[in-house]
């Protein structure tokens, strides 16, 4: 099976589980929508989770990727963000803030991959690119919030692998 449909069905196996996690935060995330479609320059792309942030009034991205982090993936979901800040994003929303949650990383090569991006990107135990405001950072999940979600997607997905094993 190929790393993309392997990603699709990890992503279909595992959105309830994710948007609920996330909805439990109480923190006013809202979901908009998976695979939700970009068209740019005459191309298709999808993006995996879109949220909507109502107290930050801001799209929340997530990227979902199956293996260890690579440096092309803070690229990737850097024009998601872009995208969305320019086709989705209204006068008073602020910018849109991305996630991408893999199996692991390596902490000094998301470092170089995310140092100068301006963006708010956070790789799989939500390390944020730059510092934010309190008032933002009061209303997003905490580090351990986001380590429990990222624990319990590593726990679905090695029950989906262990499925995937039996049959």
């Amino acid at each position: 099976m190929s790393s993309t449909a392997k990603e699709r069905e990890l992503e279909r196996g595992l959105l309830k589980h994710l948007r609920d996690l996330l909805l439990e935060l109480g923190r006013g995330f809202s979901f908009v929508g998976s695979q939700v479609p970009l068209e740019i320059g005459g191309e298709t792309f999808y993006i995996d989770l879109l949220f909507y942030h109502l107290r930050l009034h801001c799209y929340f991205v997530i990227e979902l990727k199956t293996g260890k982090f690579k440096p092309e993936w803070a690229g990737k979901l850097n024009f998601y963000l872009s995208a969305v800040d320019d086709l989705f994003r209204n006068g008073p929303d602020a910018a849109t803030i991305g996630l991408l949650l893999c199996e692991t990383h390596n902490s000094a090569v998301a470092e170089y991959a995310l140092r100068d991006i301006a963006k708010p990107i956070g790789v799989s135990t939500y390390r944020v690119t730059r510092e934010l405001p309190a008032p933002v950072r009061d209303e997003l999940p905490t580090v351990e919030d986001l380590q429990e979600v990222v624990a319990k997607l590593r726990s679905e997905m090695e029950k989906l692998r262990q499925e995937e094993r039996d049959e």
